[in-house]
């Protein structure tokens, strides 16, 4: 390879890696100017779809985009909330989504405005809402919007089908109340769940109603847990300011007591089965050992009997068998009477059938 075709390779391969090193730069320059969100068009026609993109965010976390007058300086309540929209930020930082447009309750300066339902974390664009009056410009920014979350509880013992696996279904109640002097929009009620204390998994977005001045609402979310599920499992949400989280502990009794009475039953018929071998090894070993179970003496005319008739076998002249002895003084009746049998033999022999052979 010359000096020339090798510098040509050197430049090739250069030109290949700078977009990745672009976009590694775009995404490091991102995550440090913070989370940003976008609109294509700045104008924006009640009733009608704006799309919106954001970058910088957290992965996995959840976000709420708005449409607010007064430069949302006193936060939800200067927001069209519901008419907001929720998108879940994608692996690299960013999301996309489309809201229906609305009149903010409070007059423009307007903004699309994009908040993080983990963390807090928040960012906004200009936007000019097509008929929205537009209001003198505070020369401060309105006092931070207080919600007190009054009560939390799941509801909802376990059912019979939850004992045994079934998804476990309880109801969230949350009980809020304004403490100011002013009344809050309808801000979302934002409702997530997940094992351990990690509630990041969306349940939904309920509808919620003004909450006015000094006032409390309490809302009842139904929340459906996994099938077989096991362990603890937090609840949480937020709703506008105010975050909440309520823990509950699920275990399948059922299959676990089915798996414990498995066991049972395994060991129960093991133990059946080794007793019953024993029993057939004891009955064996006193069957060998009968003998030992005998009288010390027998009636001498009994065991002459015997003697006998062993003795008249043809078979083995003078022998008799052990068997034969233990079960004649042991009182059972002999497995073979051998002067019948040898009567049969003789019959069997002397039978037409044999002369025609």
């Amino acid at each position: 390879m010359t000096m020339r075709q090798a510098c040509t390779v050197v430049l090739l391969l250069a030109a290949s890696l700078l977009p990745f090193a672009g976009g590694v730069g775009a995404s490091a320059a991102a995550a440090e100017r913070g989370p940003t969100v976008t609109v294509p068009e700045a104008l924006a026609t009640p009733g009608r779809p704006v799309k919106a993109a954001g970058t910088g965010w957290a992965p996995g976390s959840t976000v709420q985009v708005e449409i607010c007058g007064g430069g949302a300086r006193r936060g939800s309540a200067d927001c069209d909330t519901l008419r907001a929209a929720v998108a879940l930020v994608a692996a690299d930082g960013t999301f996309r989504l489309t809201l229906i447009a609305g009149a903010p309750p409070a007059a423009c300066p307007c903004v699309l405005r994009a908040v993080a339902a983990q963390g807090g974390k928040r960012a906004q664009t200009p936007l000019t809402v097509a008929g929205a009056p537009d209001g003198p410009s505070a020369a401060a920014p309105a006092p931070a919007v207080r919600v007190d979350v009054i009560a939390t509880a799941l509801s909802g013992g376990p059912r019979f089908g939850e004992l045994f696996g079934a998804p476990a279904h309880r109801t969230l109640t949350v009980t809020l109340r304004n403490p100011g002097d002013r009344p809050l929009g309808r801000a979302p009620l934002i409702v997530t769940w997940g094992p351990g204390a990690n509630a990041d998994l969306p349940v939904g977005k309920p509808l919620t109603a003004e909450l006015p001045a000094h006032a409390q609402r309490t809302y009842r979310i139904p929340v459906r847990l996994p099938a077989a599920a096991f362990g603890r499992y937090s609840v949480g949400g937020r709703y506008g300011p105010a975050a909440f989280s309520v823990t509950t502990d699920l275990y399948p009794w059922g299959l676990l007591g089915l798996a414990f009475l498995a066991v049972l039953l395994t060991v129960f018929t093991a133990s059946v089965l080794v007793r019953q071998g024993a029993e057939r090894l004891r009955a064996r070993r006193a069957a060998v050992g009968v003998g030992a179970e005998l009288p010390a003496f027998f009636a001498v005319d009994e065991l002459t009997g015997v003697l006998a008739a062993g003795a008249a076998d043809r078979a083995r002249p003078g022998l008799v068998s052990t068997r034969a002895v233990i079960r004649a003084m042991s009182g059972e009746a002999p497995l073979v009477d051998a002067g019948e049998l040898r009567a049969l033999a003789e019959t069997l022999r002397m039978s037409p059938l044999d002369k025609e052979r």
